[in-house]
């Protein structure tokens, strides 16, 4: 079986030249493939026909959800609960871990809600990050 027409080799740079997708090419776009090690590049960031959202296209949804919700995830970041932690806890690829998302952004609020993620919304994603990674649970869970 074959997923959108990659052939046996895959996704990645050998899956994008026509000519190699029989049987016997398949040999050469493996080899090209395996050789300048593009299948990764593609899967992450969604390219080379590998997947329709690779990490970079996530990671790029994260910031513009944050950017456009910041002053409502500041209130419910404050409460530790409200629909735009359980669509980030989404975002971050732990959907069901939204009511410890909110637990810990209210119990962290001072650090990851700062004078200067007020300016610059990525610093609160960034700041939102790094205390899930502090958390045991929620570095374990969350995907992001």
């Amino acid at each position: 079986m074959q997923a959108k027409g990659y052939g046996m080799a895959g996704c990645g740079l050998g899956s994008m030249i026509p000519a190699w997708r029989n049987d016997i090419s398949q040999v050469l776009a493996a080899t090209t493939n395996a050789s300048s090690s593009n299948q990764t590049l593609g899967i992450t960031s969604g390219t080379l026909n590998c997947t329709d959202d690779g990490i970079v296209k996530l990671e790029k949804a994260q910031e513009v959800f944050v950017y456009y919700n910041q002053i409502g995830l500041e209130s419910e970041f404050a409460k530790g609960s409200g629909e735009r932690i359980e669509a980030i806890a989404t975002l971050l690829g732990c959907p069901t871990h939204a009511l410890q998302i909110g637990k810990l952004s209210k119990k962290n609020f001072d650090k990851i809600v700062t004078v200067d993620s007020k300016k610059n919304s990525n610093l609160l994603l960034i700041a939102l990050k790094k205390e899930i990674g502090n958390d045991p649970e929620l570095s374990l869970a969350c995907n992001y």
